[in-house]
């Protein structure tokens, strides 16, 4: 399950979390971002329980983007103990995501 990341919550879910956290930092009427939705669900449901993923629609909640220094969409984020561990611009392919969460762990 991708879960939602505002203003509201983003401190709590992702820089206090326990477990490492991948934020995609998207938009709703962004192509590419739609694109790779799919393979974040997947990654959702096979690192469920060493992994939180996430996204921030960045139209709803630029102050978030721009706290990353996010301008292209998407943009993936890896964090670990609140501090961002590894950063992909674009859409990528799941092997190279998957391969980035096992060197988190």
């Amino acid at each position: 399950m991708i879960l939602e990341f505002t203003e509201t919550n983003f401190d709590l879910e992702v820089i206090q979390s326990q477990t490492p956290v991948l934020v995609d930092f998207s938009s709703k009427t962004c192509g590419p971002c739609r694109a790779l939705l799919p393979t974040l669900e997947q990654l959702s449901d096979d690192y469920k329980e060493e992994l939180k993923i996430g996204k921030v629609d960045v139209a709803s909640f630029p102050m978030l983007g721009a706290k990353f220094g996010v301008e292209i969409l998407p943009t993936l984020l890896f964090f670990n103990q609140g501090k961002i561990v590894e950063r992909m611009i674009g859409v990528q392919p799941k092997t190279k995501i998957q391969n980035a969460i096992d060197e988190i762990e």
